[in-house]
């Protein structure tokens, strides 16, 4: 962790899948990114929210350093990042204005509450508030053991798309043309080969490939040798468990809602 007090900030670079700063933790001070790509995940329980990508020209972390309290959510570079640290006194120092504190203290309030309104919707079974992030379906990691091998989401370009475990020591997940496997070693909800993601009948589809623990999908049980092998997506957020209903193994699949199937 840096640590010069020079207001115009000292240089530091982050390597693909370095932690910035984690949830709960101190703040030190903020980042004015000049370029790469750093993304922002929330975690409740046991579940893992991807926010936002924050990307060159943009700051990081000043909502903390201003409000003197702990980071709310989780930095991680994506892409290899190189960022100004501005040590917190002196970014506190730069906004000396009262009208600036205000707008930025309002600012962040907004954002905290944001935070609280999606929880409490998807707690009471209410419509999920979905950020799409690409015209195209995605998937990414909605449990902190999934989330933790992914540096962002992940577009889903062909079909079928098959998810699955993968024995490496490599921190993050493996990522080809079609295929996302993830290193879960010691993990057996997820089989080698767990779950394609299909085109059928001008709809996207989860298909159980045959795993020992199955696949749920919005709440529905799958199993290639079972009476139901196939689940529909749905435009906007869906959820996909490797595994029963206790599993950690736990995906978001999100379909925009103006694509072309």
């Amino acid at each position: 962790m840096p640590h010069d007090n020079n207001s115009f900030g000292e240089p530091v670079s982050f390597d693909v899948g370095d932690t910035v700063y984690s949830q709960d933790s101190e703040s030190a001070g903020v980042y004015m990114l000049l370029d790469g790509q750093i993304d922002i995940w929330r975690t409740e329980g046991e579940q893992a929210y991807h926010i936002a990508s924050i990307s060159g020209g943009e700051l990081l972390g000043e909502v903390s350093v201003i409000e003197r309290r702990k980071h709310s959510v989780t930095a991680k570079a994506s892409h290899p990042t190189n960022a100004l640290f501005i040590e917190a006194e002196a970014f506190r120092r730069s906004f000396a204005d009262p009208l600036v504190r205000h707008v930025v203290n309002t600012l962040a309030a907004r954002l905290r509450s944001s935070y609280a309104v999606t929880k409490s919707i998807e707690e009471e079974g209410g419509p999920s508030v979905v950020q799409v992030k690409s015209d195209k379906p995605t998937i990414e990691g909605a449990s902190q053991l999934v989330a933790d091998k992914f540096l962002t989401f992940v577009e889903i370009n062909e079909f079928p798309f098959v998810v699955g475990n993968v024995s490496s020591k490599e921190k993050h997940s493996v990522i080809g043309t079609n295929t996302l496997k993830i290193p879960l070693v010691g993990t057996p909800e997820l089989s080698d080969s767990h779950f394609e993601i299909i085109r059928r009948s001008g709809e996207l589809c989860v298909r159980d490939l045959g795993g020992p623990h199955g696949t749920i999908v919005n709440g529905d049980a799958l199993s290639k040798y079972g009476m139901k092998a196939i689940g529909k997506l749905h435009p906007g957020k869906n959820e996909v468990v490797a595994g029963g209903p206790e599993s950690l193994v736990r995906f978001i699949v999100i379909i925009p809602p103006e694509y072309q199937f």
